[in-house]
């Protein structure tokens, strides 16, 4: 069976170029570059994995990590940022409870794929 993942970047070379790589994978990916449609994806769908940037509007990665997390407290979410954002997120202990795990840009592709691999049972 197919791992159903969710990636939403709002710079489009990375959310299209994570979606493909994580097609190649194998998974069956949604993807998208507006967060305000990743909220409605998140409602419509079950998700394994989901991969959100932290930075972008008008929902953040970490509004999108909570609308997950009270939909489905299993979903695997990764935060992708840059080093500045990822310190910030790191400081606040309710948010690193709920992420799988942060990733700071720029990241190695294949140690992404991993980490997701891995967060899903």
């Amino acid at each position: 069976m197919y791992k159903k993942i969710l990636i939403v970047d709002d710079y489009e070379s990375i959310c299209n170029s994570l979606a493909m790589l994580f097609r190649e994978d194998g998974y069956f990916v949604d993807s998208t570059i507006d967060s305000s449609e990743a909220a409605l994806l998140i409602k419509k769908n079950s998700y394994d994995a989901c991969v959100f940037d932290y930075k972008m509007k008008p929902l953040t990665g970490i509004d999108l990590l909570k609308i997950v997390k009270d939909k489905d407290p299993g979903c695997a979410v990764f935060i992708i940022s840059g080093v500045l954002s990822i310190e910030l997120i790191s400081a606040d202990k309710s948010v690193v409870s709920l992420a799988t795990g942060l990733i700071t840009k720029p990241f190695d592709v294949e140690e992404l794929l991993k980490r997701v691999a891995a967060a899903i049972p």
